[in-house]
């Protein structure tokens, strides 16, 4: 009676393997997969990024407002309004003053003539107000920034989730077998931490890009070029011409504005340090590339930490 308990047990299914495969077989084979699925996935998104999709290679130098659309979405408001102030079209109260000269409407950014618009016919001059009046010219220019190829467009970003997509295979295939081992009783600890590993590595590879490589180099050298417009220096805007503090609202954000008419920021409810036009160090600094999460070198470098864990005994993969 006894040899065959025994051997009834060793073939009954709470010990047979799950999906036939031992633990150990399973967990290496998965980890094997999870770094093949994890390199390929970083390398393709690091040559999306870099891959130069613009339609034209001879580029003009970008505009305040272009140059702003480099950071976030709504700095061009922002640098627009700086403009207005340093052609004297608005006061410091962010009414419009007086109407531009031919040749000043043909100097203005698009945002920066809607805004005027808008600023001549408006009470609200706060800062969402100024946001939703120029959605329009914001929409264009971030069409117009991804066909020179500075921004992430519709086509890069799908082929961005399609290079996830053998890692979220993975990913699936790991709980899938989570479940099954545990509904067969059977030890998971370590198929644990090699899931947690490729959701983290899924997590990194699907994060959001938005420049691209020319993108991020153009960003970074306007911040290195022109440096002397910080407001740490003190500089006198006006003496480097009206452009001058748009500029540098649309490289160094919301303390721009407080130093150029504190009561324009007041009245417009622009926060130095935070919300429209921030001027948190991954804007500020000369490298321009840490606070982005488009760095190809940092796609490159995802890949070798998704290395899983090893099993240390039998059963720990399910």
């Amino acid at each position: 009676m006894v040899p065959r308990t025994t051997l009834a047990a060793a073939h009954s299914p709470a010990t047979a393997d799950t999906w036939g495969i031992p633990g150990p077989t399973f967990l290496i084979a998965y980890v094997l997969l999870g770094l093949v699925a994890a390199l390929f996935g970083f390398v393709q998104r690091a040559r999306i990024i870099r891959a130069d999709t613009s339609r034209a290679h001879l580029e003009a130098a970008l505009s305040p407002t272009e140059t702003a659309m480099l950071f976030d979405d709504r700095r061009p408001v922002l640098a627009g309004l700086a403009q207005l102030r340093g052609y004297q079209l608005v006061d410091s109260t962010g009414a419009a003053t007086r109407s531009p000269t031919d040749t000043e409407e043909r100097q203005l950014d698009p945002v920066s003539r809607t805004m005027h618009r808008y600023l001549r016919d408006s009470y609200q001059r706060r800062m969402p107000q100024l946001v939703v009046a120029t959605r329009e010219p914001l929409t264009a220019l971030r069409h117009t920034l991804t066909d020179r190829g500075y921004l992430i467009g519709p086509e890069q970003r799908k082929s961005l989730l399609l290079a996830a997509l053998p890692l979220i295979a993975v990913l699936v295939l790991g709980l899938v077998r989570i479940i099954a081992g545990i509904a067969n009783s059977h030890s998971v600890g370590y198929l644990i931490l090699c899931v947690l590993v490729v959701i983290i590595c899924t997590l990194v590879l699907l994060r959001p890009a938005r420049l691209t490589r020319r993108g991020r180099v153009a960003r970074r050298e306007a911040v290195q070029r022109n440096g002397h417009l910080r407001p740490a220096h003190a500089p006198a805007y006006a003496a480097y011409g009206p452009d001058s503090a748009a500029l540098a609202a649309a490289l160094f954000g919301a303390t721009v504005l407080w130093s150029l008419d504190p009561g324009l920021a007041g009245a417009t409810g622009t926060l130095a340090g935070t919300g429209i036009g921030s001027t948190g160090n991954s804007c500020s600094s000369s490298s321009g590339d840490s606070g982005s999460s488009d760095s190809g070198s940092s796609d490159s470098g995802g890949g070798s930490s998704c290395g899983g864990s090893s099993c240390g005994g039998g059963g720990c993969g399910g």
